[in-house]
């Protein structure tokens, strides 16, 4: 059967990253599970800036790693759930809450930073396998469009047949 988002060409290159990070979190997490850790896979890279950090603010931990502050307040709360962290609030701005790492959290990173080691050197195999360094595609194509988003570069085209003008 034809894959039919991949039959559209790269007009759905969102949607096929998405699958293809889903993929890679799905398989991830499984591991993770089978290694007796908590940790959900999509909030490995939060864990292990908490354990860098010790303590940190929600706020901090989403402009650090480059993603949306509602996605980091309901991943604390989901660590708070497993007992990854404590939630203090700052005592100079109550709105503000930080993160406070717990033993099991600590345990589980260093954990993670050993099963990383391995991993890294598993997708190396995987993008020489493929002929793509990935990675660096990734940040190509992040530099590009922080210099001209979508929206910017449809702009620029010449206008199409049947395009009112």
């Amino acid at each position: 059967m034809t894959d039919f988002v991949a039959a559209h060409g790269n007009v759905f290159l969102a949607h096929r990253m998405r699958r293809a990070s889903d993929r890679i979190v799905d398989q991830v997490g499984g591991m993770l599970a089978s290694m007796g850790l908590d940790v959900p896979p999509r909030g490995a890279s939060m864990l292990l800036l908490l354990d860098d950090c010790g303590s940190i603010g929600v706020v901090e931990i989403a402009r650090r790693l480059r993603l949306s502050h509602p996605l980091i307040v309901r991943m604390a709360h989901r660590f708070e759930d497993l007992g990854l962290v404590t939630v203090a609030h700052d005592p100079e701005d109550a709105r503000r809450r930080r993160l406070i790492t717990t033993d099991k959290a600590r345990r589980e990173a260093t954990a993670i930073r050993a099963f990383n080691e391995r991993l890294a050197s598993m997708f190396d195999l995987l993008f020489a396998e493929i002929d793509c360094q990935l990675p660096a595609v990734l940040d190509r194509l992040d530099a590009a469009l922080d210099s001209a988003p979508i929206a910017a570069r449809l702009a620029a085209l010449p206008a199409s047949e049947g395009d009112d003008q």
